[in-house]
């Protein structure tokens, strides 16, 4: 009777373990047959190498997309044990990533249920935890992965000094300094937190100041020293990247371009896989910002948080727009929750309008539900990923061994950039690798294999193969060979020892 009792009483928990599941479903399902691997897989992998057999205490991680500046570690030795748990192999690094994606579900109930109420909580971590896109996001392996689970914790902790809470402030440092190991388009969110601290009235103890600079101090020792040691080259490059001009979209298109791609996000957060394009212009996007006025009125937010999350969407928008650097679609995931924020207050008001608001809010949820499981387990997977490339590196290996070469040669015909994902996977299995010519033996991959018009490819899904046919002299090859293994040797764009 105790038991009933309490499941009665914590029902939500049920509930809640529900959520967790589905979430754990659509972050693991056909996991390892979707695993995509590709240039950040081989550089990922290749720093986490570089600590575990190399014996590298790194400072940092790979290069990002702004010249000179770099990615913290974190993230690579956040994947250390779990590679050594898989001797070493890749797929280690799905574990990690699930538990990220899962506590990012756990996250938003614990958030929404603390600023709203549970109802909310479970509303949100359930969107969270089925829509496609947020879905898609945390099933990548990238050191940007962890944007979900950052920003919901941001968005508590802004929220929260809205409110005069400023026990938050250690949290809020930790967080901040985590900006330089997830990506620094995070920065722009900052412009919230001087807002909040206007709204709330209020000023934070001393005491409470210091928690927060020492949290950001600690969070951020491997870029101090880095900094110290290369004479702050990161900063200058930081500041560079402000001020410098790219080619690129300026002026009033620039507005008009980061408009767009706000309202595509928007768009794809909701709807994904299906598009409507009623829905897919600015004014639907604006009518969505401008409803969460309509929570004022019934008391789930208040006028000072509106005004400051309406800031976080101006700083973001305004930022990008004024900056000369190209822009992504990624800048703009961050304002993603204050739209889930949004959804899920207005479906909470629905379901407790009445039992026909309570039947529609689980029917709207199911619908959601249903449709986005249907499509993540129909949907076509292109495949050139780290199955398909495993085994096309296993049949290199034993081709070797059985032609007894020392080294290989690897020729890829595909589209630029596509040949990319193997460098680690050669590495593994031992595969000294030199220069193609016409002394040794070469090996050519094809993505897709129907460039390939040779009789003998040997197809690995959308990746072929074709086997050298000539015969070659093993002592010249064996000179050729001991000028060593150009696989460690040739750069490999965005990482740097």
């Amino acid at each position: 009777m105790k038991i009933k009792s309490f499941l009665r009483k914590k029902t939500y928990l049920l509930i809640l373990i529900l959520i967790l599941s589905i979430s754990l479903f659509f972050r693991t399902y056909k996991v390892i047959n979707r695993f995509n691997f590709d240039h950040d897989s081989d550089l990922y992998s290749w720093i986490v190498k570089d600590i575990v057999v190399n014996y590298h205490p790194r400072l940092i991680g790979q290069l990002t997309t702004a010249p000179g500046i770099f990615i913290g570690p974190i993230f690579y030795y956040f994947l250390v044990p779990f590679f050594l748990l898989f001797n070493m192999n890749p797929t280690g690094a799905i574990i990690p990533i699930v538990i990220i994606g899962v506590l990012t579900v756990f996250s938003y109930f614990v958030v929404f249920s603390k600023l709203f109420n549970t109802k909310v909580g479970l509303i949100g971590s359930f969107l969270y935890a089925v829509l496609i896109r947020e879905v898609e996001l945390d099933r990548r392996v990238v050191p940007t992965t962890p944007t979900g689970i950052w920003v919901v914790w941001y968005f508590y902790t802004v929220m929260m000094i809205a409110r005069g809470n400023f026990y938050v402030l250690p949290l809020l440092g930790i967080l901040i300094g985590l900006i330089w190991h997830i990506h620094i388009a995070l920065l722009p969110t900052l412009i919230a937190i001087p807002i909040a601290f206007l709204v709330s009235k209020k000023w934070p103890s001393v005491k409470q100041l210091i928690q927060f600079f020492v949290a950001l101090i600690l969070t951020n020792i491997p870029l101090i020293i880095f900094e110290v040691k290369h004479n702050f080259g990161q900063t200058y490059a930081l500041l560079g990247n402000f001020v410098t001009k790219r080619e690129g979209t300026t002026g009033i298109n620039k507005f008009i371009e980061v408009a767009n791609m706000i309202t595509k996000n928007v768009n794809t957060l909701m709807f994904q896989p299906q598009y409507f394009k009623v829905f897919d212009n600015i004014i639907f996007v604006l009518l969505i910002f401008l409803s969460a006025i309509f929570l004022i009125r019934k008391k789930l937010i208040s006028k000072s948080e509106l005004i400051v999350l309406y800031s976080w969407i101006f700083g973001v928008y305004a930022f990008f727009s004024l900056s000369s650097s190209p822009i992504s679609e990624y800048y703009f995931f961050n304002l993603e929750v204050i739209f889930i924020t949004i959804f899920s207050c207005f479906l909470y008001l629905l379901f407790k309008t009445s039992t026909t608001g309570r039947f529609l809010t689980i029917f709207i949820l199911s619908v959601i539900l249903i449709k986005n499981g249907y499509f993540y387990i129909t949907q076509y997977y292109y495949h050139k990923g780290y199955l398909e490339k495993k085994l096309l590196v296993d049949v290199i290996k034993k081709d070797m061994l059985a032609k007894n070469y020392p080294c290989v040669g690897i020729s890829y015909i595909t589209s630029p950039g596509e040949n990319v994902g193997f460098r680690y996977l050669f590495y593994l299995k031992n595969i000294s690798l030199t220069h193609p010519s016409i002394e040794i033996p070469v090996y050519n991959i094809f993505i897709p294999e129907e460039l390939s018009k040779d009789k003998d490819t040997q197809k690995f899904g959308h990746v072929g193969l074709v086997l050298p046919k000539e015969k070659y002299s093993l002592e010249e090859l064996q000179k050729i060979c001991s000028m060593g293994n150009t696989n460690l040797t040739d750069p490999l764009f965005g990482y740097v020892d």
